[in-house]
């Protein structure tokens, strides 16, 4: 894809999404929604340690960050799903970008190991960048964000 697909024509209309879903044991069931402006909604449902609908902001270089793992990962040339069941008691990820109008969405059975190694690693970098552990995990944050 070209570079001026993951070149934001404005920070403002991105939307993120990453979803995980539950498995036969004790996975995390959540959802996150970044949008351009930095403001992050998550949403716990199953096995987290903060359940419901909570807010956040991160900083616009925290979304470029965002920005820079898609490209990475060359989100917009993965398949639209990996979902073989090779393995099993996986769970999901549901991946979305929109950006300059265009909407990609990847399904990834993480027991589909055909699924490309890049496409979990931009999983895992939206977890990090954005934090989610603090509502996952609880694990507590000393520094507060600002946009």
């Amino acid at each position: 894809m070209s570079e001026e697909l993951y070149t934001p024509k404005s920070l403002d209309d991105i939307i993120i999404t990453l979803e995980r879903t539950i498995c036969c044991g004790r996975c995390p069931v959540y959802k996150l929604t970044i949008f351009g402006d930095g403001s992050v909604v998550y949403n716990g449902l199953e096995f987290v340690a903060v359940a419901g609908r909570h807010a956040a902001n991160i900083s616009k270089d925290k979304i470029r960050q965002l920005i820079a793992a898609f490209k990475k990962a060359g989100f917009f040339s993965l398949n639209n799903n990996y979902v073989e069941f090779m393995g099993t008691e996986d769970p999901f990820a549901i991946t979305s970008l929109t950006i300059n109008g265009k909407k990609k969405r990847v399904r990834h059975y993480h027991g589909d190991y055909s699924a490309p190694r890049q496409l979990k690693i931009l999983e895992d970098e939206i977890d990090k960048i954005v934090c989610s552990d603090r509502w996952v995990q609880g694990i507590k944050r000393t520094e507060v964000d600002k946009s």
